[in-house]
């Protein structure tokens, strides 16, 4: 289930804070009031996910130096050092 962030639409509340975080489902409608102090609350727009980018595929040879062991499949469906 995602994790969703809510803030308070007034002042920072004494209890919540700034805001806080609330897992529930995709299917579940968005809170209108905070769980614990009942204060009116609206969603925040979601946060990006950093995801490494890899600047070049990943080679034979590379994996090799980076200590990786490769295997190769034979015809008969067992693996073999490369």
């Amino acid at each position: 289930m995602p994790l969703y962030a809510y803030s308070p639409l007034k002042s920072p509340c004494r209890l919540c804070g700034t805001g806080f975080e609330h897992r529930q489902s995709a299917r579940e409608p968005d809170l209108t009031t905070c769980p614990t102090c009942q204060q009116p609350v609206q969603r925040n727009v979601a946060h990006r996910v950093n995801s490494p980018q890899l600047s070049a595929p990943i080679s034979v040879s590379r994996a090799k130096q980076a200590g990786f062991t490769l295997l190769k499949r034979t015809s008969d469906g067992a693996y073999e050092k490369q």
